[in-house]
């Protein structure tokens, strides 16, 4: 049973050498890890919860888009269907804005910015924009013909899951700045991770609204100095994307909430799991043509299990599966 479990000591190693030991000395100094091996295991734990966090950012982001593309084509646009027009060529869009759009429906030759033929399509350009063009949407107060912008209907359209339903309130200059840096905390978690940054070393929490008039916005609570601050910290924020998710589409957030990677955040977010991982093995493997029976599976199985040591499952040289056992 047990030749089905082959460590690994030698591709440890290399992964230490590999991410340098500079890197991981971030996680000997915060969470005290003794050697670079729990360094390593912190270091996989912040790259699965990062993993998770980007997945969850990501369907936020479709979901957005798709919410605002829906409520400005019904009121502005003249190309395309019900629901998918042009409208970000009726509205006075800021000159960053407009370049965001000028990067999707045109190209670049020489010196010159050229029209793409074909014209690329409304939810061709809208999904083409980045996470950071949303944010910065609710700056828009006109449209072309120096007609305000009536936030109020646009956003509780946007926003059909918010506990706020009074177009009112969303008129108010204040909870659409509340909202902004809402989008914006999401747009700079997802930025991080694709910058490959730690998710947990994270700074002062900032209230939610924006700095006007030379007024920098308040903090709200100091940057984590404990491991445990750090998890505290990181299921606020992931409840906020979450909530946001909720704010967007009540449907989608339902699923979300019952789905394997939901789970897989908050067992990430315990206490708990981050020892785990701090103490954790290096992947198993357990190859399937190998195994005489059924029995001899479920023993090494357990055996993992017992260890708390991941498993990569195979079927001879093809990786077809990954086991992460937490419980005996």
């Amino acid at each position: 049973m047990l030749k089905l479990i082959k460590g690994n000591p030698a591709g440890n190693l290399a992964h230490i050498q590999a991410l340098s030991h500079a890197r991981l000395s971030n996680y000997r100094s915060f969470f005290g890890a003794t050697d670079d091996g729990e360094a390593l295991g912190l270091y996989q734990w912040n790259d699965d919860l990062s993993a998770v966090l980007f997945r969850t950012i990501s369907l936020v982001e479709v979901v957005l888009r798709n919410q605002f593309h829906h409520a400005m084509s019904q009121r502005y646009g003249a190309v395309g269907g019900q629901g998918s027009k042009d409208w970000y060529a009726h509205v006075a869009l800021s000159s960053l804005s407009k370049s965001k759009i000028m990067d999707v429906t045109h190209y670049k030759q020489g010196q010159q910015l050229l029209p793409r033929v074909p014209t690329p399509s409304p939810d061709d350009v809208v999904s083409g924009l980045t996470f950071g063009f949303w944010p910065r949407l609710l700056d828009l107060t006109v449209d072309i013909h120096q007609q305000p912008v009536a936030w109020g209907p646009i956003l509780l359209d946007v926003l059909p899951g918010h506990r706020q339903r009074q177009a009112s309130y969303w008129a108010k200059l204040k909870h659409r700045d509340a909202l902004f840096a809402r989008l914006d905390l999401c747009n700079e978690l997802r930025n991080r991770i694709a910058h490959h940054e730690p998710i947990w070393k994270l700074g002062p929490l900032m209230v939610e609204s924006r700095s006007r008039h030379g007024s920098p916005v308040a903090i709200q609570a100091p940057a984590p100095t404990t491991p445990a601050d750090a998890l505290n910290r990181l299921r606020m924020l992931y409840d906020r994307v979450t909530e946001l998710l909720g704010w967007l589409s009540p449907a989608v957030a339902a699923k979300h909430k019952v789905s394997d990677m939901h789970l897989r955040c908050l067992n990430l977010l315990q206490i708990d799991t981050l020892s785990d991982f701090r103490r954790a093995l290096p992947p198993a493997e357990i190859d399937l043509a190998t195994v005489p029976n059924l029995r001899s599976l479920r023993k090494a199985l357990r055996y993992a299990a017992r260890r708390k040591q991941p498993v990569l499952i195979k079927d001879g040289h093809r990786l077809i599966g990954h086991l992460t056992c937490t419980t005996p």
